[in-house]
């Protein structure tokens, strides 16, 4: 590793911010927040795709759709809650990706991250984190939908579940969050150079 910029600190930093940033990521494409019964079928609900919902049939009768797919348009999504978790942690994902990223090309050029850098990268961390947190926060106000009232035994309202139960990808997405705030403490001590001034 002589032409990587990053100390051994900075290595895990890198590849624990790779790790968090694919909890993140797969948390949030991956329909499993909630699960519900929908006609006799588990339902599953996450911020902007759904798995297993009601469509009618041909004869007006209404089926279960198996299969995972995303809402039509953004404002299909069937609350302004899980709208807005929907922004918040597509954000914080994005800036992790590119955290992740950088770190990891870190590990192989040389001065690529100081120490300067590697602060500021910490503190995008942080502020990537909050917003998945606070979409994760958020995500129970839109239990009060219709959709979910459906999915729930028509028992469930802001931040109560009714029938429903939490599902993994919202635990992984939490996880990663978490992970996230640990790699930004390590981003610290991760630059194996000092800030480096050029001259001219």
């Amino acid at each position: 590793m002589g032409a990587a910029s990053l100390s051994n600190c900075g290595i895990v930093w890198s590849l624990l911010s790779l790790c968090s940033t694919g909890l993140c990521c797969a948390g949030f494409y991956l329909p499993y927040w909630l699960e519900g019964n929908t006609l006799g079928k588990p339902a599953y609900f996450g911020t902007f795709r759904r798995c297993n919902y009601p469509a009618p049939g041909k004869e007006g009768d209404p089926y279960v759709v198996e299969e995972c797919g995303r809402y039509a348009t953004f404002y299909d999504i069937p609350s302004m809650s899980w709208q807005i978790c929907t922004v918040l942690v597509g954000i914080g994902c994005g800036f992790m990706i590119l955290i992740s990223f950088t770190a990891l090309l870190a590990c192989c050029v040389d001065e690529l991250i100081t120490s300067r850098i590697a602060r500021a990268a910490g503190w995008l961390q942080v502020f990537a984190a909050i917003l998945v947190a606070a979409g994760v926060v958020l995500y129970p106000n839109g239990w009060s939908s219709v959709e979910v009232q459906q999915a729930c035994g028509n028992l469930s309202r802001a931040y109560a579940l009714g029938t429903c139960k939490m599902s993994w990808s919202y635990y992984i997405t939490i996880g990663g969050s978490l992970l996230t705030f640990l790699c930004s403490g390590l981003s610290y001590n991760a630059a194996r150079t000092k800030n480096v001034h050029y001259g001219i």
